[in-house]
């Protein structure tokens, strides 16, 4: 079990390092969007799927202990909640809203 929970945490940081590396980027080349979606509209849509990865890995072979599960989820909602606090409110104000 605890490998198991182990492997999906690791999972979980790659798709928070994978997410926050492409925002990283796109910040590097000043926030420019694709020329058929907005700055807003790609990070809301790179937050969402950061939250669905989250969700896939812990449906793949479910984990079992209620400890682990908590970890997993406790963990993994912190990476989510970092990469929307800090990309979507902290660094350019609260993206929604302007």
């Amino acid at each position: 079990n605890m490998k198991k929970i182990s492997v999906k945490l690791i999972l979980s940081f790659l798709a928070f390092l994978t997410i926050n590396l492409w925002l990283i980027a796109k910040g590097v080349t000043k926030g420019n969007a694709d020329f058929f979606i907005s700055s807003t509209v790609e990070e809301t849509i790179l937050f969402i799927l950061l939250q669905l990865f989250v969700i896939v890995i812990y449906n793949i072979q479910p984990l079992t202990t209620k400890k682990s599960k908590l970890i997993y989820w406790c963990v993994s909602e912190a990476f989510v909640f970092a990469t929307v606090f800090f990309w979507g409110i902290f660094i350019v104000g609260p993206i929604w809203f302007i």
